[in-house]
This record gives structure tokens, C-alpha cells and sequence, in this order.
């Protein structure tokens, strides 16, 4: 099999990128709740791409470039700006063909953390597009990381449990993936153990509660319907563009 051996790898956290093999492969970032949810909703509603930045004064200078700044801290729309990174918000039909300056709390900075360490390839995912993902990986066969964003540097349950949806789908078929690391069969356990019930699951996260004290349950629920918005994203150049169409 000519993709015999591709190693797949997991990581919980940006910080973990120090533990992987990452150069010359590709990472997919991912950040349920919410900014790659967020992204794969936006751009499969029509979103021309996002422009992950790291702070709020880098969102709002790209105004000048006809981005849309948006920025979320501690899940909340950053103070001074108009729009965070609600999934449900970046469908609506006003955001179509524009060009969004993301930055977030956990998810942007993963991405960077993704670039800086070497990846080959950045893709970022969610359940909202997890078998269009699925189908790009196994087109595509390559060393991959499957990059959690986690909270402020520590583990993420429900990152994990995608991590784990991911892995299952290219373990479980017999691609030529191969996993060295117990981080990936823990990702998979914990996809396994939940994959019926996602809605019940995710309220089993930290970042539910953070959230859900916000009022943001509806994001919530929206961010793990399987499949809901089939998209995912590619990073090419500073851009997050539609991975698909």
C-alpha cells in the first residue's frame, strides 16, 4: 500500500507540539467550542476566508484591508468589538463574501502554533463537517497531527472526543495510518465511549459551563450536530479559505 506507515499523531494542546513530529506533516487544528466550528459554519455559508490573528489591536488594523474584525475572549465577544466567534452568527446571511479577522482565546493561537512548528499543511475541523474531513484525510494520505486547542494550555474534552472521531475514521479502515502514541488511542476510547450521545457528552466539558453561564447553549448544540455544515478549512497563505468547492 503506497501510504503504508503514515504515522498519526494526537495532541492536546499547542504545547504539545514540542512531543510530536510535526515537520513535514499536516495538522488538522481543532477547537469545537467554538472558533474552528465557527470557521467550517462561516465558510461553508459563504464566508470568502478568515485571517487568523493572535490579538485584538491585529484584527482591528486589517479593517483598513476590508476585513470584518471579531474577536472572543473567555468566550465572550471581546469588549470593543461587534462580533466574537459565534458558528450560528457567521451563518447569517449579512457575513456572505466577506473576509472575516479572527482572533480567540484557544483556537487562532493553535493555529499559529501549528504553522510556527513546521506543519506542511494546516486544515482546521469540526463535527459540523467531520465526514468531509474524513474523506480530504483519506484522499489524502500524509503524516498527521490532530491538534487540539484546548483552554489556555490545558486538556479539552471535547477536543479530544473529535480528535478521537478522527482517529477512529482513519484507524478503523485500514488506510495505512498507524498510531506510536497512547494519545490517540485515548482520543479514540473517548469517541468510542461517547460517539451515541454527543449532546450529552459535551456537557461533560469545563468549557460547556463557561459557556452555558453565558447564554450560549444554542451555540453549543449547533457546534456538535454531526455533519450540519459540510465544510472544513485550509490555510493557504495568511487565509483560512473553503477546504471544499
Amino acid at each position: 500500500m503506497a501510504n503504508q506507515g503514515l504515522l498519526l499523531q494526537v495532541a492536546f494542546t499547542p504545547e504539545e507540539l514540542g512531543t510530536t513530529v510535526v515537520q513535514n506533516a499536516r495538522v488538522v487544528v481543532l477547537d469545537v467550542l467554538r472558533a474552528t466550528s465557527a470557521i467550517c459554519a462561516g465558510l461553508h455559508a459563504g464566508i470568502r476566508c478568515f485571517r487568523p490573528v493572535l490579538t485584538t489591536e491585529q484584527s482591528l488594523s486589517l479593517a483598513e484591508q476590508g476585513f470584518i474584525p471579531a474577536a472572543e475572549r473567555e468566550g465572550l465577544v471581546a469588549p470593543g468589538f461587534e462580533v466574537g466567534n459565534s458558528p450560528l452568527v457567521f451563518r447569517e446571511p449579512r457575513f456572505q463574501g466577506t473576509q472575516i479577522a479572527l482572533t480567540t482565546t484557544n483556537g487562532t493561537r493553535a493555529l499559529h502554533a501549528a504553522r510556527d512548528a513546521g506543519a506542511s499543511e494546516i486544515l482546521v475541523g469540526a463535527f459540523l463537517g467531520l465526514e468531509v474531513l474524513l474523506q480530504e484525510l483519506h484522499q489524502n494520505p500524509r503524516p498527521t497531527v490532530l491538534l487540539g486547542s484546548g483552554w489556555q494550555g490545558k486538556f479539552s474534552w471535547e477536543d479530544t472526543l473529535l480528535a478521537g472521531a478522527l482517529a477512529e475514521g482513519l484507524l478503523a479502515r485500514s488506510l495505512g495510518y498507524h498510531a506510536q502514541d497512547d494519545r490517540v488511542q485515548a482520543a479514540r476510547s473517548l469517541w468510542q465511549n461517547h460517539r451515541h450521545d454527543l449532546r450529552t457528552a459535551i456537557r461533560l466539558s469545563s468549557h460547556f459551563a463557561r459557556l452555558a453561564s453565558a447564554g450560549l447553549e444554542e451555540d453549543i448544540d449547533f457546534c456538535v450536530q454531526l455533519n450540519a455544515c459540510p465544510m472544513f478549512g485550509r490555510l493557504v497563505g495568511e487565509d483560512l479559505l473553503p477546504g471544499l468547492g
